[in-house]
């Protein structure tokens, strides 16, 4: 065994005996208190926002708190369901070797497979449920029951909100009614038909399919990309929307969920016929990441000034047929380019863009609408879409009149970011500028102040020569991530502290900064409940293996398949079927996915959808 290896199995243990030494004394604790041990969590005040005609209750904050991605320890109830999903998984795993005509696990290996999933039901009918308490599970079920309320994520950070279900649905209406990107449907149609929720996705899918039967009957598609568009069974799309708790009134952002309708899987082809033809855009940043180092790399001017722009609303603001024909030519010049990129032509892709994002029905709760314009968050086409139209906006910036001032310009989706030479006057008239590109499109602008400024998730400092950076944290961060008592694999858990340190040592730009960045994700954890010594060693070891590039270990094939977590007896099964599958195909590894299981937010879903 490696050095290593060895380090990662001491660690192991030592984490194993912590949680063993732990439970005794909260076993201890409770005793002595004759009650539960209240499991420390994030501030409520900052995770659960109570806009209700009433107050929550203990116990209804409590579980709350945890977050609405909290996963509450449940028994399988369904054993067919769970059933279903090992043959999905051995399917799945099928799927991946190199032998298509085999249909079936060898006899030995189903029944080794057959074996271990008895041995996990069992041990799943036996084990106690500990990671909420009984008032926390009974306050839950009862709020869950209460159709007068609804609640739902916030749309920065991860707080809830609790609102009563007439004032969210008086909102959501009140949005709907505002301009002429939403239009209600009649009751019928013009030709005396009842306007039901099955028609409307039986008349999208019959419209649907008809037109790529004609590209596949004119061999402008083939086969498979026939059956992967062919639309059969599907659901109308869902409007739900999130409270923006950090602006007054708590106005509302729309999404339409459009998973499983009849036009997502041709949003998803279309989306990815304009990524193989567009080139990157001159102004793109890939990630905070990227900006950091760019930031980083710059030697600071004081006669220089930071501000960023941002859209208000862009996605409901896209004018979504300039953003198609946007699309089109984007395309049509690939194709000019290469001949054999695609058979659609013009007309086809106009046809097939207007069936993917344009008139879309939708149902908020019991009525049906359309939308008219915009493009709807939710849509595989709509982040594309906006980022093509935001960039045939910033293009522009060549007309400007002193855009010789523009020292730095970079933009990520609908924030962007800006260094120029020159005064806060001139910052007011490249805003008012902006403004008046498109009448729909409206610019909001945030200047430095004490020489910082935010962009995305990274915090700019200039200092004399150099710009710094750390991690922003904006005024709706909750310091809620997921909960060490939530029902999902330890191995996410340790992801986690690992992934959040990785994310400190590529943005914080000194060993300052990022030991401040560590102190505050060591504070945020142990309010999530995780071990204090744990977060400690995995922060040090993330570091250290950063700085000497461990290199990974890869085998010949890896086997990817997946399974709901619902407690550790899973990671036991999983353990005991990776045994079993890597034994009858000795040159691969498999590596498991877990689920998650009943969360909280799965709770409430139907009750604002």
């Amino acid at each position: 065994m490696d050095g290593h290896l060895l380090k990662q199995h001491i660690d192991r243990r030592i984490d194993e005996q912590q949680t063993k030494i732990r439970k005794t004394h909260e076993k201890k604790i409770k005793n002595l208190s004759g009650g539960n041990v209240s499991i420390e969590t994030p501030n409520s005040e900052k995770t659960v926002h109570n806009v209700l005609s009433r107050e929550l209750t203990k116990d209804e904050e409590s579980i709350l708190s945890k977050g609405l991605e909290f996963c509450v320890d449940t028994r399988i109830t369904d054993t067919v369901e769970f059933k279903t999903e090992i043959e999905l998984m051995a399917y799945n795993i099928l799927k991946q070797l190199d032998e298509p005509n085999k249909k079936t696990l060898d006899k030995r290996l189903a029944n080794g497979v057959r074996k271990v999933a008895y041995q996990f039901l069992k041990m799943n009918k036996q084990k106690k449920l500990i990671n909420v308490s009984p008032n926390e599970i009974q306050a839950l079920r009862s709020l869950s029951k209460d159709k007068s309320i609804v609640v739902m994520k916030a749309d920065k950070g991860n707080a809830c909100v609790v609102m009563d279900k007439e004032q969210y649905k008086q909102k959501v209406e009140e949005l709907l009614a505002q301009g002429n990107t939403f239009t209600k449907m009649e009751d019928q149609d013009g030709k005396g038909n009842k306007i039901t929720l099955s028609y409307i996705v039986s008349k999208m899918e019959k419209k649907l399919n008809y037109r790529i039967g004609e590209l596949k009957k004119s061999k402008k598609i083939d086969q498979e990309t026939y059956d992967r568009l062919y639309a059969s069974g599907t659901r109308c799309a869902v409007m739900f929307c999130q409270p923006k708790i950090h602006k007054k009134g708590l106005p509302l952002r729309p999404i339409i969920s459009t998973t499983n309708t009849y036009n997502y899987q041709l949003a998803k082809y279309l989306s990815g016929l304009i990524e193989a033809a567009r080139s990157t855009p001159r102004t793109f940043i890939k990630d905070s990441f990227d900006f950091a180092k760019l930031i980083q790399q710059r030697k600071a001017s004081m006669n220089e000034l930071m501000f960023s722009l941002d859209v208000e609303s862009l996605f409901t603001n896209v004018p979504v047929n300039e953003a198609i024909d946007l699309a089109i030519n984007i395309i049509m010049k690939k194709k000019g380019e290469n001949a054999k990129f695609t058979n659609l032509d013009v007309k086809d892709l106009k046809h097939l863009f207007e069936l993917a994002i344009t008139n879309v029905p939708f149902r908020f709760l019991d009525q049906l609408y359309i939308q008219r314009d915009g493009v709807s968050m939710g849509s595989p086409l709509a982040p594309i879409l906006a980022d093509i139209f935001m960039e045939h906006i910033e293009n522009k910036v060549e007309q400007y009149p002193e855009q010789h001032r523009i020292k730095i310009m970079k933009r990520y989706v609908d924030d962007m970011f800006f260094m120029i030479d020159g005064k806060h006057d001139d910052i007011e008239k490249l805003l008012e500028w902006f403004n008046q590109l498109h009448y729909k499109i409206k610019f909001t602008c945030e200047n430095e102040k004490n020489y910082e400024l935010p962009f995305l998730d990274v915090k700019i400092i200039r200092q004399r020569t150099r710009y710094e950076t750390t991690i922003y944290k904006k005024p709706t961060h909750t310091g809620l991530y997921l909960h060490w008592m939530s029902c999902q694999a330890r191995k996410y858990k340790i992801g986690l502290i690992k992934t959040l340190t990785i994310r400190a040592i590529r943005i914080c730009s000194s060993t300052k900064l990022l030991k401040e960045e560590c102190e505050h994700i060591e504070q945020c954890l142990i309010r999530n409940g995780y071990p204090k010594n744990l977060i400690k060693r995995k922060i040090k070891y993330t570091i250290e293996q950063k700085q000497q590039q461990v290199p990974t270990k890869i085998r010949s094939k890896l086997f990817y398949t997946s399974l709901t977590y619902f407690g550790n007896e899973t990671k036991v099964m999983a353990d005991k079927l990776k045994k079993k599958l890597e034994k009858t195909f000795p040159t691969t590894e498999v590596k498991f996915g877990f689920q998650k299981g009943l969360t909280v937010r799965k709770m409430f879903i139907k009750n604002y959808k």
